[in-house]
């Protein structure tokens, strides 16, 4: 312990932190998906009518049949609005509500598609650094990841605040929809929120302690906080994804749309992992696109000759990396069709 310092203390409690932040919302989230989240699972009463099962109101329980996974389960939500063409559901202001709403949500989705996708050339750009017995290299894959990082958290802050309009675009504009999409996915609403405030708190700290946790131990906590940061992220696309599939293939819900209680049907529909797959590939062809895009401009702007080897070569480990990951996407674009149209 005499080797301990202070950084190292920090270091250490940070990593126990996120770690933590992490594993408190698939503890608290078990039972939610083992059994709906404090609605009733597919297969047993609701805790209210467990109390009462000795009473006449017992017998009052109505059961459903799931669209999609065809097994009954308690009814435990309303059906799905009946809307109709009218400011009370579709509020108008002078625009048209889906240009405003896919604009909101292109710009969204750019932005978290790329901030998804950096942190994990960093961690592996970072990882190639720590391995690599040549100190020159190891130096130069260092600074490659932090140039990566760098222009992440930028784009990060952006996406939380595109993400706060996209939201804010949904309750304005579609409140009715957004209410009952709301209501189903309520069991889950919170672990996306503990996720972000995980993730926000770890890419900062991953940022700004990186001249700090430069050697030895602290340079392998620091690395698997990236680790932690990208299984962070990728578990909240996973979920948003969710949202998504349930919209195009909906699932845990009766033909009224009503939900019957098991929260996991609701997220694992038969679009969730074609969707997961195709956007994470996009997400890393999108990420290396732009990061390239990026380098170009600084290597056209730098004055030395350092610097210009810098960025062309940051350019092109961008460019590789997207490239390689363009080259599946059509292959999961092509699953993700055919499960569509299936």
């Amino acid at each position: 312990m005499g080797g301990l310092t202070p950084n190292k203390m920090l270091s250490i409690l940070a990593l126990g932190a996120m770690v933590g932040l992490l594993l408190l919302p698939i503890v608290v989230s078990m039972p939610a998906l083992a059994g709906g989240g404090g609605t009733p699972a597919a297969g047993g009463p609701p805790p209210d009518v467990a109390k009462k099962a000795d009473t006449p109101e017992a017998a009052k329980v109505e059961k459903a049949r799931d669209v999609y996974y065809k097994t009954e389960g308690i009814v435990s939500g309303a059906p799905a609005p009946k809307t109709a063409d009218n400011p009370q559901f579709y509020p108008r202001y002078n625009f048209e509500s889906r240009v405003l709403l896919w604009i909101a949500n292109q710009q969204h989705l750019y932005y978290g598609s790329f901030v998804l996708a950096v942190p994990i050339f960093c961690m592996i750009i970072e990882f190639m650094g720590i391995v690599s017995k040549d100190k020159a290299m190891a130096k130069k894959y260092d600074q490659l990841a932090y140039d990566f990082i760098k222009i992440s958290l930028t784009a990060y802050s952006l996406t939380a605040i595109l993400g706060g309009i996209l939201i804010f675009t949904f309750l304005t504009l579609y409140p009715a929809f957004f209410g009952y999409l709301s209501s189903i996915f309520r069991p889950v609403m919170h672990i996306y929120a503990l996720l972000f405030v995980a993730e926000s708190g770890t890419i900062y700290i991953y940022y700004y302690g990186w001249d700090r946790m430069k050697e030895g131990l602290l340079k392998w906590i620091h690395v698997s906080m990236s680790v932690v940061l990208n299984v962070i992220g990728t578990t909240l696309m996973f979920l948003a994804n969710s949202w998504i599939g349930f919209m195009m293939s909906p699932a845990g819900v009766d033909e009224q749309g009503r939900f019957l209680g098991n929260i996991w049907h609701s997220i694992h529909t038969a679009l969730w992992n074609p969707l997961n797959v195709h956007r994470l590939l996009g997400n890393m062809a999108f990420g290396g696109g732009v990061v390239a895009a990026y380098a170009a401009y600084r290597f056209l702007a730098s004055k030395t000759d350092e610097e210009r080897a810098h960025y062309d070569w940051m350019g092109y480990i961008a460019m590789a990396i997207g490239v390689a990951f363009l080259i599946p996407l059509p292959f999961a674009g092509y699953w993700l069709m055919r499960e569509v149209y299936a």
